[in-house]
């Protein structure tokens, strides 16, 4: 038969960590709702925030070697940079659409595990 007091540290362990994982998934999903938040209004509605600048240089184009036409040269450069720009639009859509899916996971996560756990640590002080 236990005592009374392994059974109060007993019952305050649990209810410790019903508390604990409660906090832990209610701070998943506030922080992926911030985020999931953020992210649709720069998508949506602040379309400027999520813009980055493509800086275009001269010096980052090779100079003609001994035989080869500068405007070659500078045409080859232009397109380089061009698929340059689209390689980095193409992956900030891409980042953004990772970031969207991992707060959509941690609330579809977050909210069933923190309801559960909450609901328990609240009846176990009832």
């Amino acid at each position: 038969m236990e005592t009374p007091a392994v059974n109060t540290k007993s019952m305050f362990i649990k209810t410790l960590y019903l508390y604990v994982v409660s906090f832990v998934a209610l701070m998943m999903m506030v922080i992926s709702a911030v985020d999931l938040l953020s992210t649709l209004l720069k998508t949506y509605v602040f379309t400027k925030a999520d813009n980055y600048s493509y800086y275009s240089s001269a010096s980052a184009c090779p100079l003609p070697t001994a035989g080869e036409n500068t405007a070659t040269t500078q045409e080859k450069c232009r397109v380089d940079q061009e698929e340059q720009k689209k390689s980095e639009i193409e992956n900030r859509e891409a980042q953004r659409q990772r970031d969207l899916v991992r707060d959509i996971s941690f609330i579809v996560v977050g909210a069933p595990l923190f309801a559960f756990h909450w609901r328990l640590a609240r009846r176990k002080e009832v």
